[in-house]
């Protein structure tokens, strides 16, 4: 466990950008009020010309509809560009919103840090 946690209600992003593929770390909350900054980032990542994204959701204590909603809008621009989103699951209370909502069937799912 790390020494810090991100403020409740806040979402901390991580990036790192290697040959093409941008690697992001999320921490946090992904909702209503945070969603913006992912979709913001994800949308600066695409212009950049990342091919694959890497998202880790090990990271998020809470994901709301919105959240759900940037995730699944940028596999669908992946996909019309043929690029690749991968994500690697969270933990089980938020993995359940994937797997209630169907999106799990939707969205690339990879294995997660051994």
């Amino acid at each position: 466990m790390s020494g810090s946690s991100p403020v409740p209600g806040a979402l901390s992003i991580a990036c790192v950008i290697d040959n093409g593929t941008a690697s992001l770390s999320l921490e946090g909350e992904l909702d209503i009020a945070t969603a913006p900054s992912l979709e913001m980032r994800l949308d600066e990542l695409e212009a950049h010309g990342s091919t694959h994204l890497m998202v880790d959701l090990g990271g998020l204590a809470f994901i709301d509809s919105t959240g759900l909603r940037v995730l699944l809008q940028a596999n669908a621009r992946a996909q019309q560009r043929g690029h690749e989103l991968t994500l690697r699951p969270a933990r089980e209370n938020v993995q359940q919103v994937f797997e209630i909502t169907g999106a799990q069937d939707v969205l690339s799912f990879v294995a997660p840090h051994a």
